[in-house]
C-alpha cells in the first residue's frame, strides 16, 4: 500500500471512530429498540400512525449504578403493554408528554432522573407520566391534583424549565365527551350500561387516537411556558399561616 493511500486508511478509520462517538453522544445507539409491532392489543393502524415515534430516555444501570452509556426507546406500544390497553387517554398523554419532552430535552435523550410533573388522578395519565418522566408519587416527583385538568405540567428539575400542556379547545369531540360523562353517571348510580353505548364510546376513541396519531402536534396541542414554577409535592403539607406573626410588635 502507498504512503498516500495508508494516510487516507487511516483518516477513514478516524472518521469512522469519531462518527461512532458522535453517534452515541447524540443518543443513535442501536441498543435498546422498543417493539412497534402491532399486536392484538395494539392494531397497526396506531403502529403505522405518522406521528407514532418513541422516546430516547437516559436511565442509571442499576440500583446504585452511575448513568447509563446507552439509551432506550420507550413507545406506545410500551405504554399500552404496562397500562393494560390501548385508549384515548392514554394517547393523549403520550402525545402531551412527548411534546414538552422535546422542547425540555431538545438534543432527544430524555433524563428520566431529572423530571417531576403535575397530573391529575387517572389511571391512563398517571401510568403515561410516570412511565415516560420517571416521576413518582412515593420520590416527591409527582403531584396528584385534578385541577389540571385533562394535560400535565412537567419540569426539568437541573434547570427549572417547565411547560403545561393541553389539548386545543375543539379537539376532544363533544359528542363523546357527552357520551362518556353519561356512561360514568350511570355506572356512579348503580345503573347498567348498554353494549351499543361502550361500542360507540370504544369507536369514538379509536377515531381521536388516529386523529391524534396523524396529526402534527403543533395542531393539537396548547404548550404554555411557566417560568419561575416551583413545583409542591401535595396541597396536603403546608407550613402553618395562622403563627407566622407571632413576635411581631403589638
Amino acid at each position: 500500500m502507498r504512503h498516500r493511500d495508508k494516510i487516507t486508511a487511516r483518516g477513514a478509520s478516524v472518521l469512522l471512530g469519531l462518527g461512532l462517538i458522535l453517534n452515541i453522544a447524540q443518543g443513535w445507539p442501536q441498543e435498546g429498540k422498543t417493539d412497534n409491532s402491532p399486536d392484538w392489543f395494539y392494531p397497526a393502524w396506531a403502529a403505522e400512525a405518522t406521528y407514532n415515534k418513541p422516546i430516547v430516555v437516559r436511565d442509571t444501570d442499576s440500583a446504585l449504578g452511575r448513568y447509563s452509556v446507552k439509551t432506550k426507546e420507550i413507545g406506545l406500544k410500551d405504554l399500552a403493554r404496562i397500562h393494560g390497553h390501548l385508549c384515548d387517554g392514554l394517547v393523549i398523554a403520550f402525545v402531551e408528554i412527548k411534546a414538552v419532552l422535546d422542547r425540555l430535552f431538545p438534543d432527544g435523550i430524555v433524563d428520566r432522573t431529572d423530571l417531576r410533573a403535575v397530573s391529575q388522578n387517572g389511571p391512563c395519565w398517571v401510568d403515561a407520566v410516570a412511565m415516560m418522566t420517571g416521576a413518582r408519587i412515593n420520590f416527591q416527583t409527582l403531584r396528584i391534583d385534578n385541577s389540571i385538568g385533562n394535560g400535565f405540567i412537567i419540569q426539568r428539575i437541573s434547570t427549572g424549565d417547565a411547560y403545561e400542556v393541553r389539548l386545543r379547545p375543539g379537539v376532544f369531540p363533544k359528542e363523546q365527551a357527552d357520551l362518556e360523562a353519561k356512561i360514568r353517571q350511570l355506572r356512579s348510580e348503580g345503573k347498567p350500561v348498554s353494549g351499543t353505548d361502550i361500542d360507540k364510546a370504544e369507536e369514538m376513541a379509536n377515531a381521536l387516537i388516529k386523529k391524534l396519531l396523524n396529526t402534527s402536534p403543533a395542531q393539537l396541542l396548547e404548550i404554555t411556558p411557566r417560568p419561575g414554577f416551583k413545583f409542591k409535592f401535595s396541597d396536603l403539607y403546608d407550613l402553618r399561616g395562622d403563627i407566622i406573626n407571632k413576635d411581631m410588635p403589638r
